[in-house]
């Protein structure tokens, strides 16, 4: 039996209601204009939070490794990164690799980074009590599984 070629041709429905670009910017723009309410006070949005928690857990060598780290484009990243650094938030040292800077917090850094814990924590929480705390763990298990894969597909698609 031969399929009709017509109806194999995608239609604005299609897209509507399965492009995982569309649902996936959707869902993160809501849910980072909750954290965002929440930082208020702080001086942070959440994009900038999650740069000083990346860099308070592991403090990366260069901003490649922390752009890869946080799946950001490094030229965004180093944007938010120097606004941070203006704010005295962040310190930038020779890491003594080639023309590599290592990222660490300022004390002023930490202090910023602990008030927004706080609230980040209480955002968290709210979202979670919202979604469901089993459904959001097992929501982020996948997601970094889809970006894992994401990633392996992109990085096999330069070489």
């Amino acid at each position: 039996m031969t399929q009709d070629p017509a109806s194999s041709v995608t239609t604005p429905l299609d897209v509507a209601r399965s492009c995982a670009a569309l649902y996936s910017r959707v869902f993160s723009r809501l849910v980072t204009r909750h954290y965002n309410n929440s930082l208020t006070g702080t001086g942070l949005r959440v994009t900038q939070f999650s740069i000083l928690n990346a860099i308070k857990l592991s403090p990366p060598n260069s901003i490649h490794e922390l752009a890869d780290l946080l799946g950001m484009e490094r030229t965004s990243l180093q944007r938010t990164v120097e606004k941070l650094i203006s704010m005295d938030l962040l310190a930038s040292r020779s890491t003594g690799q080639n023309r590599s800077l290592g990222l660490s917090l300022t004390p002023k850094g930490e202090e910023v980074y602990e008030q927004a814990l706080e609230k980040w924590t209480q955002a968290h929480r709210e979202f979670t009590d919202l979604v469901g705390e089993d459904a959001w763990a097992m929501t982020t298990q996948q997601l970094r599984q889809f970006s894992n894969q994401l990633q392996s597909s992109l990085k096999s698609g330069r070489e």
